[in-house]
């Protein structure tokens, strides 16, 4: 697929995808566009099925992306499920939705972190108005959801009730070449941090912004992203340019996931300060890599420092800033305990043939 700017929910779909095409045939719908962008994807046929990879694709354009046109779809391809990889999306949740009520019982929806607090912040009202009248309409009534994590089991269930058919399934990762090695060797007194996220207010760019003032080490910050609130990146943009000389930060913008992976392997760590994260696509490919990572809380990925896998903090700018000032002043050595750390973690937790299973045993 060429989408890559929404993040976690398309890699979510191609590693599935990938990790699970010896097992099913997968038909996946979606627009001529990628996030934000005003023009549609260059040298792609558009509202025809097309072979890729392993896979087929459809792109429609928006005149297309209709209930009639999803109707029509279902109705050509008699899939065994369907699987909606969005809540709030009008054209590509909410419309298949309304048009495949006679599939109940064989739809899957993962909300995609949409259901957390702070999501939920964003439009707040315009929100709370859909989920009411959702629940009113019976939107949702045979809807099978799945959620990657306990904690978004419980916000499906605090928002949707304790009724619903709940599947938790954690996400598949990107799979990797395993002839990937880091490439970054590590000084004392100075450290290559990598942020990978939309520029948007719930990733929290400002917030990390203050706590780099705070840390008296030679950093460089590269952040990878599509610009997604503008507003609020022109206040970030102010911020930056406040900060002290010993910080040094760099905008790389967009990059394709195989440019994501050649970048995670020439940083030290990755740091994320997101208000939400339902799983976090980024922080699971970094401990892939042997790159360890300085996250919130508000991830499901805990336990992390005593794996010498990174750290796991509260969203406080002391704590922060000690952190990442503490693998700074690491030299090459004691750093490699960390490297090793992060990749055993992720051996640890991240079981794919479970996973794999789960899901095979979801579909059949």
């Amino acid at each position: 697929m060429p989408a890559y700017k929404a993040g976690g929910p398309i890699s979510s779909v191609l590693n599935l995808v990938n990790h699970l095409s010896g097992k099913f045939n997968f038909f996946i719908v979606t627009g001529d566009r990628d996030l934000g962008d005003s023009k549609s994807y260059e040298n792609v046929e558009f509202n025809v099925w097309v072979q890729v990879n392993n896979y087929k694709v459809i792109y429609l354009t928006k005149p297309n992306q209709n209930k009639k046109k999803y109707s029509s779809i279902c109705n050509n391809i008699n899939p065994d499920y369907v699987y909606l990889n969005s809540l709030f999306s009008y054209r590509f949740s909410i419309l298949p939705l309304l048009s495949l009520k006679s599939k109940n019982g064989s739809i899957f929806l993962s909300p995609r972190g949409m259901f957390g607090p702070r999501s939920l912040k964003v439009k707040f009202f315009k929100k709370k108005v859909f989920l009411y009248f959702s629940k009113v309409i019976g939107l949702y009534k045979n809807v099978r959801w799945i959620a990657s994590s306990e904690i978004e089991q419980k916000e499906i269930f605090l928002n949707m009730g304790n009724s619903v058919e709940i599947n938790v399934i954690p996400n598949l990762p990107i799979k990797q070449n395993k002839n990937n090695k880091p490439s970054a060797l590590k000084e004392e007194g100075e450290i290559l941090l990598i942020c990978i996220c939309r520029i948007s207010p719930i990733k929290n760019i400002n917030f990390l912004f203050d706590v780099l003032e705070n840390v008296p080490s030679k950093v460089s910050l590269s952040i990878v992203g599509p610009i997604e609130d503008k507003g609020y990146w022109n206040k970030c943009l102010v911020r930056l340019n406040k900060l002290p000389p010993n910080i040094r930060i760099k905008y790389i913008g967009e990059k394709s996931p195989t440019s994501i992976s050649n970048l995670l392997l020439e940083h030290h760590c990755l740091v994320s300060t997101s208000l939400n994260e339902n799983y976090g696509h980024s922080i699971v490919e970094a401990l892939s890599l042997s790159c360890p990572v300085v996250v919130s809380n508000h991830s499901p990925w805990r336990d992390l420092e005593n794996h010498l896998a990174g750290v796991n903090l509260d969203l406080k700018t002391n704590l922060y800033a000690e952190k990442i000032n503490f693998f700074a002043e690491m030299g090459q050595d004691e750093f490699v305990r960390y490297r090793n750390g992060a990749l055993d973690y992720f051996n640890k937790k991240i079981d794919l043939d479970i996973f794999k299973d789960s899901y095979i045993k979801l579909f059949c």
